[in-house]
């Protein structure tokens, strides 16, 4: 695409949706650094004019190394952290952040959105009618048919080069996800955070939701299959939580096993002194 002179003059802002993101490159067996992502986003930017920098919207409790590298990147971190129950809240922010660019920032004309959710669909409305443009930069399997009947779409997997298994090899380096000692690493760490706040750990959502979150995985079966193999190592265990809706189906949870030796050098508890040998 060719920019005109006016087109060239053209501010840019750049919003992310970073768990949007993180699941949708989930669904090609990969995971996207977030300075592949900003490159890929601002390349977006740049066909439409000047980049003047953005926000990435995510629970950065979950992911601190991730908000450094947004932000040595030139895109501002905004903290959206989760319900206690582990519902994402990550839209709402979106919308409030980007409706406020339409309204005051004279400087920017386009906004490269990146996530496809229909919740934007009332967003880019209101964008047009304040002479503004907003354009979806993400993967196309996760973007509502509503974004994509009002927005134009620049698929993520063709910026990054992306294929399908069936298409092709997986990407290299950045597609691949933690070695099983890392990840057992980063799931004890993640665990003793939940169980400090939560009253329990539910097993389905720990292995649909929480370590996909943490990229320890690529699927829920292999996630599933992990627990399965951390219960055989007696890393954790699985316990009953009464539930008052249905007491005859009580809700099946997961903890550490503290004393586990494994866990304990992971959340670096100190081993007790050997004993002092006893005086002649």
């Amino acid at each position: 695409m060719k920019k005109s002179n006016d087109d060239a003059n053209a501010g840019v802002l750049i919003a992310i949706d970073w768990e949007n993101i993180r699941r949708g490159a989930q669904m090609y067996q990969q995971a996207v650094s977030p300075r592949a992502l900003c490159d890929a986003m601002k390349s977006v930017g740049e066909n439409f004019g000047m980049v003047l920098g953005g926000t990435a919207f995510g629970d950065w409790s979950l992911r601190r190394e991730d908000a450094a590298a947004f932000n040595l990147a030139g895109i501002q971190p905004y903290n959206a952290p989760r319900t206690m129950a582990g519902k994402d809240r990550t839209d709402p922010s979106i919308l409030l952040e980007v409706y406020d660019w339409v309204r005051d920032r004279d400087d920017c004309q386009y906004i490269v959105l990146g996530s496809g959710d229909s919740d934007f669909q009332a967003l880019v409305d209101r964008a047009k009618s304040n002479g503004r443009r907003i354009v979806i930069c993400a993967f196309s399997q996760s973007v509502a048919r509503d974004m994509l009947a009002v927005a134009p779409l620049f698929p993520l997997e063709a910026e990054l080069g992306f294929h399908l298994p069936e298409h092709g090899a997986l990407a290299g380096s950045e597609g691949q996800y933690m070695s099983t000692e890392n990840a057992l690493q980063t799931f004890v760490r993640q665990m003793d955070r939940l169980e400090s706040s939560m009253n329990f750990v539910g097993y389905n959502k720990l292995c649909t939701q929480w370590m996909l979150d943490w990229a320890i995985a690529s699927t829920e079966y292999e996630c599933y299959r992990l627990i399965d193999q951390w219960l055989y190592e007696e890393v954790v265990e699985r316990h009953d939580v009464a539930n008052p809706n249905n007491p005859a189906y009580p809700t099946s949870a997961v903890r550490l096993i503290r004393s586990n030796e494994t866990v304990r050098d992971l959340l670096g508890y100190s081993k007790p002194a050997a004993p002092k040998p006893a005086l002649t």
